[in-house]
């Protein structure tokens, strides 16, 4: 793959100790859904150019591999490689890649985002936006943010793990 996407990191977020109301924990990060998205379909067009459907390695001489190059029933051979490096580049295949951009799309669309949302807990302040899914209370929506699913996906994606400004703890 060619380059890397935008570097994108946690929102840091205001604390306000003095307004402490309920135990609550959120992600102010704007728009991950979107940047996930674009992860994604970055990765899948990059998948899509190699050429080649699958890729596998086999054994070759003096503990070495090389790779098979698939399009269709035909097979190319490829690079000679280190064993390690010609399984690692096997098992990441644009086959591979495509089928996990698929799973991870199946994830996004399991956790939409809603602003129709009301205060953690009834607190007097809330993110704006929530999880449709994890942040459920009752059939309404608690404007927490971005919920953990949502987070780990990101994380896999390259976003920088959050640090102790950037994740809220709200304790009564």
């Amino acid at each position: 793959m060619t380059g890397r996407g935008p570097k994108v990191r946690l929102s840091s977020i205001t604390r306000n100790p003095k307004r402490l109301v309920t135990v609550a924990e959120w992600d102010t990060t704007p728009g991950l859904h979107d940047w996930i998205q674009g992860e994604v379909a970055r990765r899948e067009g990059a998948a899509r150019l190699v050429g080649y459907e699958r890729i596998s390695s086999t054994d070759y001489l003096c503990e070495s591999k090389y790779l098979l190059l698939h399009r269709g029933e035909e097979a190319d051979a490829g690079p000679e490689m280190d064993p390690d490096l010609a399984d690692h580049v096997a098992l990441n295949g644009p086959d591979a890649v495509l089928r996990r951009c698929a799973a991870d799309r199946k994830i996004l669309a399991a956790h939409p985002y809603t602003t129709d949302v009301l205060n953690p807990g009834y607190g007097p302040h809330t993110v704006g936006f929530g999880c449709e899914t994890c942040h459920d209370w009752d059939g309404v929506t608690e404007g927490r943010g971005n919920c953990t699913t949502i987070l780990a996906l990101a994380e896999a994606y390259g976003l920088d793990p959050a640090d102790d400004g950037d994740v809220e703890v709200i304790r009564a």
